[in-house]
C-alpha cells in the first residue's frame, strides 16, 4: 500500500490518496518518460545546487502557491486566449476554508427559498 499525505502549516497529516500496488515501475515508453520527468522535476524543486533564485513562477511541471493562493501568469497573450482568460497558473494546494466553501455553496441563490 502507498499513502500519499499533505502537512498542513500546523504539522496536521491529511490523507490524500491510498494506492493498492504503488510504483515507479514504468509499463510503456511513455510511462516511463514520464516517470523520469516527475523524478527530474522534484529534484529541481530540492534545488540541492542552489541553481534557483527563488523569483520562478514555475520549476519543472509543477506551479507555485504562495500565501494560500497561486502566482498569477504574467505570459498570458490576452488575444489568443480572449479577455475573460484566467490567468492563474492553478489554485491547486490553496488553503481552503471548508467550511467556509460548503456554507457558500448551501448559501440559496437570489429568489430561492430555503428549503
Amino acid at each position: 500500500m502507498g499513502y500519499d499525505i499533505l502537512l498542513d502549516q500546523n504539522l496536521k497529516p491529511w490523507l490524500i490518496e491510498v494506492n493498492a500496488s504503488p510504483s515507479h515501475t514504468p509499463s510503456s515508453q511513455e510511462d516511463y518518460a514520464m516517470k523520469c520527468r516527475l523524478l527530474e522535476d522534484t529534484l529541481n524543486v530540492v534545488d540541492m545546487e542552489g541553481r534557483l533564485t527563488g523569483k520562478e513562477k514555475r520549476v519543472g511541471g509543477y506551479d507555485l502557491m504562495w500565501n494560500d493562493g497561486p502566482v498569477y501568469r504574467e505570459d498570458v497573450n490576452l488575444e489568443t486566449f480572449g479577455s475573460s482568460c484566467f490567468t492563474a497558473n492553478t489554485h491547486l494546494g490553496c488553503v481552503n476554508d471548508r467550511e467556509k466553501q460548503l456554507r457558500r455553496l448551501l448559501k440559496p441563490f437570489p429568489g430561492q427559498k430555503r428549503m
